[in-house]
């Protein structure tokens, strides 16, 4: 794309500059011969760095040389100062980054930094991860590692560059387990063209590079031609993987010798995977959008489906996700694998606003409301089956919430009715199928969130006697005992409690606020300093409420999701969920 960038001659001669033009008081140079005649007083202002410059305890002269800067990119800095503008294209962005860096100027700093992330692409994503590795200050090196790491099998294939990166930058990639490729091959092809790059300085690496490679997901095809190739058969630093290429053995060998010296052991495979449901709101209703991630993190995923309900719950048993949307009574089952809905048996009872939690390879419905009465049978799906069955009934009460916590059930509810309320808690053990209760809450609230988060209970927010709450309990059942937590921030009408990614985030669930796209601040639990931070509207996750999430983390699931999402021709892009 061709710049329509301005040059810095032009506005200094057009307004409102060019009756300054006699008060232009210095000139900068670069090394290459650019020349600019420049107001002191104008840049001091804009930069911090010109203000030291020019306006220090040991001020320049009139005439400075820059050195580091090429004249075409101090040209984009000043018209930038002059004008708030700056043309930016794959050309320039990297230059005026570093250049915006070393000049202090900020505001341009953030501009170049976010079209060089944005721009990122399998071809020019090695340079601006070569920049960021040598300018840490810059900040984005995280992000273009992960970028890199999603991506991995197209920069192999299409970045000319990949040679320049650093052994300590490739090591770090090839130790990687969510390591975004369709197999070792991918592995090897990056060796062979990082070590081909300068085969002079890297040939003695090469042995140790292999150490790398997961022998588990190799094939004897793909040892024949790694021992074959040149770069393993001419290098004397490989004398000790050569084996006789007529060998019956070839892999069993291969293995056998480099196995006890490989730093990678097990499959190449993330630990888990999300599923997110993202409500789409809108004048015409509310749809939802099914995005499968592509490991461990949320910042990469991909679409798989399309829903015209929003579920609430989304409980993954084997390949399936089974998704509740409480308010209109619908259930449905998603295969992972297959990325289609399957029928699923519907509950006995048409129900709705219940509360539905997992306990080993069960999902349980517990409460609800059926033809306007409280509904106390409690139903229990084995998807080995597809059947509904009844389980033991718990006291009655008014139930609030329902949590899985330590492979029991925590329901939470009151009894005595409206003028006399008393919180109660019963606990459900589903290997003697059994109801008991523990230790009742402090405080008599309802409408509340409940959530399990590091082995306690808590319960957040909710109303009592018609007022918004903003106190917070925390149970420890090994204590078998209830202690009061800081207040929230700010009152929700509905409270919302998930953890996503070891964090507790509390958020409004109000309908009438989604369905308006606004919600009151969610807000995040400080652990280690016991308190509550509001969650900033610039963080993705002030969203929050717009999605739903379900963990994946049953290994031979998870595995087999990955090696059908890398052997499809997937692409993976930005999620919402990232800046």
């Amino acid at each position: 794309m061709q710049r329509h960038q301005p040059r810095f001659a032009d506005v200094a001669a057009s307004d409102p500059y060019k009756q300054l033009r006699t008060f232009a008081d210095a000139v900068l140079r670069t090394e290459d011969g650019g020349q600019f005649k420049i107001h002191r007083i104008l840049l001091a202002q804009r930069s911090v760095y010109f203000r030291a410059l020019f306006c220090g305890d040991f001020p320049c002269g009139p005439d400075v040389l820059l050195r580091g800067i090429d004249g075409q990119t101090l040209e984009d800095v000043l018209v930038y100062l002059y004008t708030g503008t700056v043309a930016l294209d794959q050309g320039n962005a990297l230059d005026v980054m570093v250049a915006a860096d070393y000049l202090l100027v900020d505001p341009l700093l953030q501009e170049s930094r976010s079209f060089a992330l944005r721009e990122m692409s399998p071809y020019n994503c090695v340079a601006v991860f070569l920049t960021a590795w040598r300018i840490e200050r810059l900040g984005i090196l995280d992000r273009c590692y992960r970028y890199m790491v999603v991506h991995f099998e197209e920069v192999v294939q299409c970045c000319s560059d990949f040679g320049e990166l650093p052994l300590e930058a490739l090591q770090k990639f090839l130790e990687q387990k969510s390591l975004n490729i369709s197999g070792e091959r991918t592995v090897w092809n990056a060796i062979v063209k990082w070590t081909e790059f300068r085969p002079h300085e890297r040939v003695h690496l090469v042995p140790e590079l292999l150490k790398w490679m997961n022998l588990e997901d190799m094939d004897e095809t793909l040892v024949e031609e790694i021992l074959s190739h040149p770069t393993v058969d001419n290098n004397l630093f490989c004398n000790d993987l050569i084996l006789p290429a007529h060998s019956s053995k070839l892999l069993r060998n291969f293995q056998s010798t480099l196995g006890p010296k490989c730093f990678m052991s097990g499959s190449r495979c993330p630990t888990k995977l999300y599923l997110i449901a993202y409500y789409i709101v809108s004048y015409k209703g509310t749809n939802t959008e099914l995005y499968l991630t592509c490991d461990g993190e949320i910042d990469f995923w991909r679409k798989i489906a399309t829903f015209n309900s929003c579920p609430e719950y989304l409980v993954q048993l084997g390949h399936h996700v089974y998704m509740f949307d409480t308010w209109i009574t619908k259930s449905v089952a998603f295969d992972i694998l297959e990325e289609k809905c399957v029928p699923m048996t519907p509950l006995s009872k048409g129900r709705c606003r219940y509360s539905v939690v997992c306990i080993g390879d069960y999902i349980y419905v517990i409460g609800g409301v059926f033809e306007a009465q409280g509904e106390e049978d409690i139903e229990r799906f084995d998807p080995s089956t597809g059947k509904w069955d009844l389980i033991s009934r718990m006291v009655p009460m008014a139930l609030c919430d329902a949590v899985a916590m330590d492979g029991h059930i925590y329901a939470i509810g009151d009894v005595g009715g409206d003028y006399n309320p008393t919180m109660m808690v019963q606990v459900y053990d589903p290997s003697c199928d059994t109801w008991s209760s523990v230790q009742a809450p402090k405080l008599v609230r309802h409408d509340f969130a409940a959530v399990a988060f590091r082995g306690h209970l808590y319960l957040i927010g909710g109303e009592a006697w018609d007022h918004a709450l903003k106190t917070t309990e925390e149970y420890d059942p090994v204590q078998d005992a209830w202690m009061s937590l800081p207040d929230l921030p700010a009152a929700y009408i509905i409270p919302k409690a998930i953890v996503l990614k070891d964090v507790l985030i509390v958020y409004e669930e109000n309908m009438e606020y989604r369905s308006c796209n606004v919600t009151t601040p969610p807000v995040c639990w400080d652990v280690e300093n016991r308190k509550w931070h509001v969650i900033s509207e610039s963080s993705p996750l002030y969203m929050v409420h717009l999605y739903q999430f379900c963990t994946i983390t049953e290994p031979k699931v998870v595995e087999r999701i990955v090696k059908r999402n890398r052997h499809q021709d997937n692409k993976w892009v930005k999620s919402y969920l990232t800046q």
